[in-house]
């Protein structure tokens, strides 16, 4: 069994990673003495929460049921949660198993799947109570899924040696958010360097730096402050690595950082309450529209207005099977870059400018929808592979944990093992 930390970098795509690499020392080196997938597959809609899902679940969203940030419960489009995962996911086959599994801030996975758990920063913004007058049951999971879980103790006693635990909470200071969605994310990379140097270190870690992606909607690809945004989450990562250089455990993990989503410029927004009305009943994910049709009379009609926009009826492959005739699936024209939105304040008419300067859920096949992914560590080959597929991200995590899984899809390559290691040390040493 060899030890892994996965590190979930939001919204980077493999493009982007490519045209800024040269400014992040950190995942460069980790990318030219480890294994890099030139670029993995988005969910059919790439936005954050099917692609968390993605990479921990092993299937297809058909199948774990997480198709897009928000899901139809039977009576209304709502944030998706942990509880909706319908599979088990890697860290519950590996807790079963008896590893020692920590989730320091990943979303989508539930904290019963872990020894210790702590949440995401960003679970507030999860949450419908805005609207309605008692929390429904889907805030009341996020409420759980952003708490602390820590029998043992563990986190205490880091907090002993200094350690902060007391996360931060961006989203309470909308003024200072990006600054404070950094430092949210450092403490929870903390938190990992402190139990990984413990005399109980975790077989399997899981975490994400989430503010990249609030950058990314700010600002777009091309300016100055989102490459400081990545250029950050390289530091910490490298910061990261020398914690357990220094502590002597850095040859114990290996490494995954990959994303969960691309990003790309969607500066049109098509509003789809003021082209459809109050009557249809809808949830866009960027570039993907999702509309639950009264009947068949309405859902001929909302193809026939979406029509007029260049907007095409996509299939509902990615959809569970019972509910692949209750919805219909639109996506952008091809190479446009149209949002689905609601109005902005201040617009007139149907369509406008986005409230992002750039955006994910791309229409599906969009180049700049494919993931960056990189491994690392004693047990990764060095090797470029040009393309995987999402659901492969799983399986060769737990390939590399050795915790077995009933999933169908093939890693991405085979973990070195103590023999074929020797074999790869002569080979680097050849050239």
């Amino acid at each position: 069994m060899s030890k892994l930390i996965l590190i979930m970098v939001d919204g980077i795509s493999a493009d982007y990673f490519e045209s800024i690499r040269h400014q992040l020392p950190h995942l460069d080196r980790l990318a030219r003495s480890g294994t890099q997938v030139n670029g993995v597959t988005p969910e059919m809609c790439g936005t954050s929460c099917p692609g968390r899902t993605s990479i921990v679940a092993g299937v297809a969203p058909s199948e774990h049921g997480i198709y897009g940030n928000h899901i139809w419960d039977g009576e209304q489009f709502r944030w998706a949660n942990p509880e909706d995962v319908r599979v088990p996911t890697l860290p519950a086959y590996a807790k079963a198993q008896g590893l020692d599994v920590a989730g320091l801030g990943y979303g989508m996975i539930r904290p019963q799947d872990c020894s210790l758990y702590k949440g995401p920063w960003w679970v507030d913004e999860m949450l419908m109570r805005g609207r309605d007058a008692e929390p429904m049951p889907a805030d009341t999971v996020w409420l759980s899924a952003g708490a602390d879980y820590d029998d043992q103790g563990r986190l205490a006693a880091l907090q002993a040696q200094g350690i902060n635990l007391e996360i931060v909470a961006p989203n309470k200071n909308p003024d200072i958010k990006l600054q404070l969605g950094m430092l949210a994310d450092q403490q929870l990379l903390d938190v990992a360097a402190g139990l990984a140097a413990s005399a109980q270190a975790p077989d399997f870690m899981l975490l994400e730096i989430g503010i990249t992606d609030y950058f990314l909607h700010k600002y777009g690809a091309d300016h100055a402050l989102t490459e400081w945004s990545l250029r950050a989450a390289d530091a910490q990562i490298g910061t990261l690595l020398e914690r357990l250089e220094q502590a002597s455990v850095l040859d114990r993990y290996n490494l995954l950082i990959c994303s969960d989503h691309g990003h790309a410029p969607m500066c049109s927004g098509l509003y789809v309450d003021r082209l459809l009305g109050d009557e249809v009943v809808w949830s866009s994910e960027g570039g993907v529209l999702m509309v639950k049709p009264r009947d068949q009379a309405q859902a001929i009609w909302v193809q026939a207005a979406l029509a007029e926009y260049g907007i095409e009826l996509w299939n509902n492959d990615h959809l569970p099977p019972e509910q692949q005739d209750q919805l219909l699936t639109f996506v952008v024209p091809e190479g446009s870059d149209i949002s689905f939105e609601s109005q902005i304040v201040g617009a007139s008419g149907v369509s406008g400018p986005s409230k992002y300067l750039s955006n994910h859920g791309m229409r599906p096949g969009s180049r700049a929808d494919m993931r960056f992914c990189i491994f690392n560590g004693p047990a990764i080959p060095r090797q470029r592979i040009e393309s995987g597929l999402a659901n492969q991200i799983a399986p060769t995590m737990a390939a590399i944990l050795g915790v077995e899984t009933p999933w169908q899809a093939e890693p991405l390559f085979t973990p070195l093992t103590p023999s074929n290691t020797s074999i790869e040390c002569a080979r680097d040493s050849a050239e």
